[in-house]
């Protein structure tokens, strides 16, 4: 388990979600980083700095620590800091050491640029293929999935920093009804997704996240928490 000033540097320089000093307390401050950093990622969001909490501020560290290239020990020091703004001078970020949403941005390869051909940065083609099989038909009953879809969830992905699993993609017509499917569903027409986030979706609060995500990136539709879609979130444009 960090100290609290260890997790105090951690929270820091993670979306600036700690603004005080550090000073090895767990005051006000320290619990309001905490809850912040947990809404982040997904987590119950009760400023209790627990196993959970640590887990999940560990392992993010320790992305940054590869990413930046220095030693990966989920700690946020000195070394680390100093890091994290060579990579942001060498990516012609503000020098401050916060890995925000430029920095994941620009980790992720600015992927909401490049969507095109029904793929982008980190989301091939295949992965939305419609799921009957083959059976009724070619897998791409709507050709290409909309760009403007690929581009939400590329911005989604850099927020998280984590992969986004597609569950649903292009549907058929035959597919979309055996699944129960609105007839007019957006599935059909290559412009929606059910997806997934490990550590994020596995909770209530952590999907609806995901949703309010979607719209402020643009999305026409997104809703999660229904017995139908378990730890799925719709989108679509």
């Amino acid at each position: 388990m960090l100290t609290v000033t260890q997790y105090q540097r951690g929270l820091a320089h993670y979306y600036g979600c700690y603004k005080g000093k550090i000073d090895g307390k767990a005051g006000p401050a320290t619990k309001a980083a905490v809850k912040k950093f947990q809404k982040l990622r997904g987590l119950v969001q009760d400023g209790k700095y627990g196993p959970k909490t640590n887990a999940e501020l560990v392992a993010v560290v320790k992305l940054i620590q590869a990413i930046v290239g220095v030693k990966q020990d989920g700690k946020c020091g000195p070394t680390t800091v100093a890091a994290i703004k060579a990579k942001q001078k060498a990516w012609g970020l503000v020098q401050d050491g916060i890995c925000g949403p430029k920095f994941w941005g620009r980790y992720n390869g600015n992927g909401a640029a490049t969507a095109s051909g029904g793929s982008s940065a980190h989301f091939r083609k295949s992965e939305f293929k419609c799921k009957c099989g083959g059976r009724y038909c070619n897998g791409y009953p709507a050709g290409n999935t909309n760009a403007k879809l690929l581009n939400i969830l590329e911005k989604i992905r850099a927020h998280y920093g984590r992969p986004v699993n597609i569950r649903s993609g292009q549907r058929c017509n035959r597919h979309n009804a055996q699944v129960g499917g609105n007839k007019n569903s957006s599935h059909k027409k290559g412009k929606a997704a059910d997806i997934y986030i490990k550590g994020v979706c596995d909770t209530a609060a952590g999907r609806k996240q995901v949703v309010q995500l979607a719209y402020k990136y643009g999305a026409k539709y997104s809703y999660a928490n229904t017995r139908q879609m378990g730890t799925s979130v719709h989108i679509n444009v």
